[in-house]
């Protein structure tokens, strides 16, 4: 290392080199070299996002997405969380979207698409979902605040307007270590306590299935078996929300085991998803 440079630039240095390693397959030296970033500065987000590609490999999220789309075909969709409306643009103009932000930052939108510049909650207190989509949806994506409190509260929200056979998405759920996925930010890359509501669900709704996908960057939740009608998690959201936000970090312990985790290789989502559907046929395994 170069004397004298300034530690962002020496980080830039050991990420460019970092992403070069992993460009020719070397991930065990990419890894070192982001994870040395990382110590040096953790608020230079490429270490981060480096570290993220040496674990997460395969197709990242807004892939797996896309295939997830074709698979269930949603008629019917919500988003939590749209930002630039990277989601929005991988459905079929036949899709009713409905989208929530408070902060949206869109430049123009489909005919088929409705975005809603409010907070999640302020949302569910002044609309009817199912008034809005016509029905129940059939794919739902939390991907709004990194809050576990918040995602609980999403959570409950869309559970009452879903149907038998929808899919509701949580993003953010597998964090990189403790730092990241403290409650509150210290870090550029952030995926914050969201992690937490894979151990709510698990422990308080066992009726629920669940697994979650590896992708990139920060891992992507599957779950099925929604009950429009079940309050365990409304009636009790104050105790529970209290409970699991003190949860720690290492409660995690071994990851395959506490996220459910399935390959991030589409034959092997389609067939977990087959498994909690029956109704989905090998016809749609490609999700093409």
């Amino acid at each position: 290392m170069t004397t004298g440079t300034t530690a962002a630039e020496d980080c830039a240095t050991l990420c460019a080199i970092g992403f070069n390693s992993l460009l020719a397959g070397d991930v065990e030296f990419a890894r070192e070299l982001f994870s040395r970033s990382v110590a040096q500065d953790p608020g230079y987000p490429l270490g981060y996002l480096g570290l993220a590609k040496c674990r997460l490999p395969g197709p990242g999220y807004i892939e797996v997405l896309r295939r997830l789309i074709a698979l269930v075909r949603p008629a019917r969709y919500v988003e939590i969380g749209v930002e630039r409306g990277a989601v929005l643009g991988l459905f079929p103009s036949s899709t009713r979207v409905v989208g929530i932000d408070p902060e949206p930052k869109l430049r123009q939108l489909p005919d088929n698409v409705t975005v809603y510049d409010l907070p999640s909650d302020d949302f569910f207190a002044a609309y009817n979902l199912a008034e809005l989509l016509g029905g129940t949806y059939d794919l739902a994506f939390i991907d709004g605040l990194h809050e576990f409190r918040q995602v609980l509260r999403d959570f409950i929200n869309l559970e009452r307007f879903s149907g038998p056979e929808s899919v509701l998405l949580i993003h953010d759920c597998l964090p990189l270590d403790r730092r990241t996925a403290a409650p509150e930010r210290e870090t550029v890359f952030w995926t914050g306590d969201v992690w937490k509501i894979i151990a709510c669900l698990k422990n308080e709704r066992p009726d629920l299935g669940l697994f979650t996908i590896p992708a990139y960057p920060a891992g992507l939740c599957v779950v099925t078996g929604l009950k429009a009608d079940n309050l365990v998690l409304a009636d009790n959201y104050s105790r529970l929300a209290e409970k699991y936000r003190a949860l720690d970090y290492d409660a995690i312990g071994a990851e395959s085991d506490f996220f459910s985790l399935v390959a991030n290789r589409w034959p092997e989502i389609a067939a977990r998803l087959r498994e909690l559907q029956p109704g989905r046929g090998p016809a749609d395994e490609r999700g093409e």
